[in-house]
């Protein structure tokens, strides 16, 4: 009996894993083509014990080909928000993922020379270290400058030129999963009608090498975040991978908070202080 249960569970496994390695046919729909992007990233997923998983990129790029401009917009449209899809997908599988994870889609109108035959789609992956070798120096960085105009935090006025610069309450807050975070700028844990509407994992500030600019990302907070340029008001939507780019100038609300961003070389006045 037991040698019988053995080779019906190895059977079963072998057609499992046909079923997972069969590659998508030629006339693939784009959901078809999303899921199967989905399934392969799930693959990479490593198992911790009691029934926990960690994912061990921080970065993902999917390429896909659209060769017509229909095929283009299908592609968009069943790729739009994959971002949180994927978010999705982890939590569903009980996998806490990285809190600087990137999801891109980029749709090309050509065929690598280098993709294997038949293929509709290939992933890259990047680790937390890899993205650290390839990061810019602080030196290649322009400076950022942050004044807090609404909200009591550690200091009224910061200078960085780290690539990350988080945005949150209290300085090294820990969540459910016991992960600490390090707030760059950290507000304090009080209660004044505005200061706690930050959340302690709020926001972040990205310097993107590509475009050489500031980005600024909500973490998925209560509260919200948005940016203040010119009288006009720009959210920025929680957990989008896009963020919004700050330029000099620029007020940001972190909930009721209020800052102020001027990037660039400049004179630091008798408040300013170089976070360290």
């Amino acid at each position: 009996m037991t040698l019988r249960l053995a080779r019906i569970g190895k059977d079963l496994q072998s057609r499992l894993k046909r079923m997972f390695d069969t590659p998508l046919e030629a006339d693939a729909t784009p959901l078809e083509i999303c899921q199967a992007a989905l399934d392969e990233i799930e693959r990479k997923l490593q198992p911790i014990g009691r029934g926990q998983r960690v994912f061990p990129y921080t970065r993902i790029v999917v390429r896909v080909v659209g060769q017509t401009g229909s095929d283009r917009a299908a592609l968009e449209a069943a790729f739009a928000g994959f971002d949180a899809r994927l978010r999705e997908r982890l939590a569903e599988l009980r996998c806490q993922p990285p809190r600087t994870l990137e999801a891109k889609v980029v749709i090309s109108r050509k065929v690598p020379s280098d993709w294997p035959a038949s293929r509709l789609f290939v992933i890259d992956y990047q680790t937390q270290q890899e993205a650290t070798l390839q990061a810019p120096q602080a030196s290649e960085r322009p400076p950022v400058h942050i004044t807090i105009l609404k909200g009591a935090a550690s200091r009224k006025a910061y200078s960085f030129t780290d690539q990350v610069i988080s945005i949150g309450r209290t300085a090294d807050p820990t969540d459910e999963t016991g992960r600490v975070r390090r707030n760059r700028i950290a507000f304090l844990d009080t209660a004044d009608g505005v200061t706690e509407t930050v959340g302690r994992a709020h926001a972040h500030i990205r310097f993107v090498a590509q475009s050489r600019e500031y980005r600024l990302f909500d973490d998925g907070s209560s509260n919200g975040t948005a940016i203040v340029r010119h009288g006009s008001t720009i959210p920025v939507l929680a957990r989008d991978p896009r963020g919004v780019r700050v330029r000099s100038g620029d007020e940001i609300q972190i909930g009721r908070a209020l800052l102020r961003i001027a990037i660039g070389p400049q004179e630091a006045d008798g408040q300013s202080a170089r976070a360290r």
